[in-house]
């Protein structure tokens, strides 16, 4: 029917015409129907968009302390917490990012890190391109695990300054924080919801990590997981709806989905991957992608997984692990790990060129990329992380020859209780610190201090072992078998690694940190199991309970290196070589020994006249009658 003949009867009804017929009452039926659809397609829409995350989602979270995760029936049952917990409400906070147009940072964001500085973990910023970056914390605690919030106004983070391990927020304009948990335990890992009112963040509570909800005002508690295998890294999508999370509830460590609509099926298995630990997942600004890193064979990974198409394949971007998606989701920034130490480095996800990060790093714990500039007043980070700790040595410390002194060291009991002088100022501020951390005297007995160049290591040591130096300590043996410390297997190519772990001796969580991964047991290799002989030991079946100081962390802090296992370590125990650490300043090992000996002392006399004298590494130590130490 032609629309023009309903013109005259809309617009302008004539008496000298007549009325034309009126349209069926089907047409109006249909008309009206489609309006309504219209109409609550806009409501779903709206209110999609306006409630990111309603306070009835969260309440069906909640599930039973039974270790079964068996979901609630629609009411919201008590949460149980430790008798300790209180929260400090907060009040909304509306601040803004400095924007800064036409400079670095406006163009490329902001990447916001820790690592250690003074011996301590720091928040820091850098825009890519930057000299050096500014800090955000300084002061005698560890602040970690940095989490921007979706709006860029506010930053959660980990930290100790007020004596345990609680979860804060600080504003991004003024970098006033507030404190969100005050209890005695550990709290971690923070993700901010998409509406910038709740954090999802991991519990430590007797011996297990489960994943929490609260409300940033500290008014709501809710438990994501309640299940006996360790649950950590949440990470939630922009959506709203889901919280990705890292379990090892199926035996390996995978990335599982928690769906927050779904009470029958709550947790789903992302990865299934028997042979590769994930760790850190982070969706992307528009949820589409979730990267995150995978440990295999002694290499870190960073992948990229598609979350609209289920059977996907990850997509390998390159080495690394914390990763962090840029504010365009373009680029991907990730922490390179090294045997000692660490480079936070930036992958470009598609083809676009982007400014690359190469800044050192000695440890970090958190990695994120944020829009737009911090306030330009921020001081500057002047002193290298890797130098920074590592004490300066008079010069009254050198012998008339020019060559370092041996100086002893007061309270320690060692075969030869001395260091020399260009490392001992720096092991006595780690003895220092790590007194203060573990609450005891970890480096009051050694294996080894110095040795001298007439007594000779075990056998199975190295020729070239750093102890002949001065510049080395080896732990004491017994902190393993007496379970006051444990080791972890770390592999770097074909090198293996350790990293020693101390017990500290209050185990209230007022100092240390839960263990995380498996240690290495090596007593398993005098099990009748063949396989375990062969390789050395093996990873023990469950992590222990309690609270630990990350020692290889803190003598990296102060310049002391940790040194390669051996060839031989898995026939010979002696040759893991786990408790050795060496204060190296860049120096190779004949360097090191020529500032403390002759070159005359560590030359080989050869039998034959040669044209020049050659000097050469004595395969094993000899006596040399006139040297007097």
């Amino acid at each position: 029917m032609d629309n023009n003949q309903y013109e005259p009867y809309i617009f302008r009804l004539s008496a000298d015409q007549p009325p034309p017929k009126k349209p069926k009452r089907g047409k109006w039926i249909a008309l009206a129907l489609i309006i309504i659809v219209l109409f609550v397609s806009a409501l779903l829409v709206f209110l999609d968009f306006t409630e990111l995350l309603p306070v009835s989602l969260i309440r069906n979270v909640a599930v039973a302390n039974s270790g079964n995760e068996s979901l609630s029936n629609g009411t919201e049952p008590p949460i149980q917490v430790s008798s300790t917990r209180t929260t400090t409400p907060t009040s909304q906070v509306t601040p803004s990012i400095t924007s800064i147009p036409a400079t670095r940072a406006a163009y490329y964001g902001t990447v916001i890190y820790t690592d250690i500085v003074s011996g301590y973990n720091q928040l820091l910023a850098i825009s890519p391109g930057d000299p050096q970056p500014r800090r955000l914390s300084d002061g005698a605690w560890n602040d970690n695990e940095p989490a921007l919030s979706p709006d860029g106004r506010m930053l959660a983070f980990r930290s100790d300054r007020d004596g345990y391990q609680d979860l804060y927020w600080m504003d991004m304009e003024t970098l006033e924080y507030t404190r969100l948990t005050a209890t005695q335990t550990y709290e971690g890992s923070p993700v901010w919801s998409p509406d910038n009112q709740w954090l999802c963040y991991e519990v430590y509570e007797n011996g297990n990590f489960d994943l929490w909800i609260e409300a940033v005002d500290g008014s709501q508690l809710y438990t994501l997981t309640g299940h006996p295998a360790m649950d950590i890294d949440p990470a939630w999508n922009p959506a709203g709806r889901q919280i990705a999370f890292i379990s090892d509830r199926d035996g390996n460590r995978d990335i599982f989905l928690a769906n927050l609509e779904d009470p029958e099926q709550r947790f789903k298995n992302l990865t299934n991957s028997p042979q590769i630990l994930e760790s850190s997942p982070v969706f992307s600004a528009d949820g589409r992608y979730l990267a995150y890193s995978g440990y295999e064979s002694g290499i870190y990974q960073i992948y990229i997984l598609d979350m609209n198409h289920s059977d996907a394949e990850p997509v390998h971007i390159g080495q690394g692990r914390l990763p962090a998606w840029s504010p365009d989701n373009r680029s991907l920034a990730a922490v390179l790990s090294m045997p000692n130490g660490e480079q936070l480095v930036t992958y470009a996800v598609d083809s676009e060129p982007i400014r690359p990060l190469g800044i050192p790093l000695l440890q970090s714990t958190g990695v994120v990329w944020m829009t737009g500039s911090l306030s330009s007043s921020l001081p500057f980070l002047s002193d290298s992380p890797s130098t920074v700790n590592q004490l300066q040595v008079s010069s009254a410390l050198l012998d008339s020859n020019g060559r370092y002194q041996l100086v002893s060291i007061a309270d320690i009991d060692a075969p030869t209780p001395k260091l020399s002088a260009a490392v001992a100022g720096s092991f006595n501020a780690l003895r220092a610190h790590c007194l203060e951390e573990a609450g005891w005297d970890v480096l009051a007995t050694l294996d080894y201090a110095f040795v001298g160049i007439n007594d000779p290591l075990p056998p199975g040591f190295a020729y070239d072992d750093w102890l002949y130096t001065g510049r080395a300590v080896a732990l004491y043996d017994a902190l393993l078998p007496s379970g006051w410390a444990e080791i972890i297997r770390e592999d770097y190519g074909l090198e293996t690694y350790w990293r020693v772990y101390i017990r500290t001796l209050p185990q209230d969580g007022s100092t240390g940190e839960p263990l995380m991964d498996h240690p290495w047991d090596f007593e398993a290799r005098f099990t009748a199991d063949p396989t375990t002989y062969d390789s050395g030991g093996a990873i023990k079946e469950s992590i222990p309970e309690g609270y630990y100081l990350d020692f290889t962390e803190l003598a990296r802090a102060y310049g002391f290196e940790r040194l390669p296992a051996l060839p031989n370590w898995k026939r010979y125990l002696d040759g893991a070589r786990y408790s050795e650490f060496a204060l190296k300043n860049g120096l190779d090992w004949n360097a090191a020994m020529l500032e403390v000996y002759p070159a005359q002392a560590i030359i080989t006399p050869t039998p034959y006249q040669t044209p020049t004298r050659t000097p050469t590494r004595t395969p094993r130590p000899t006596a040399t009658p006139w040297w007097f130490y």
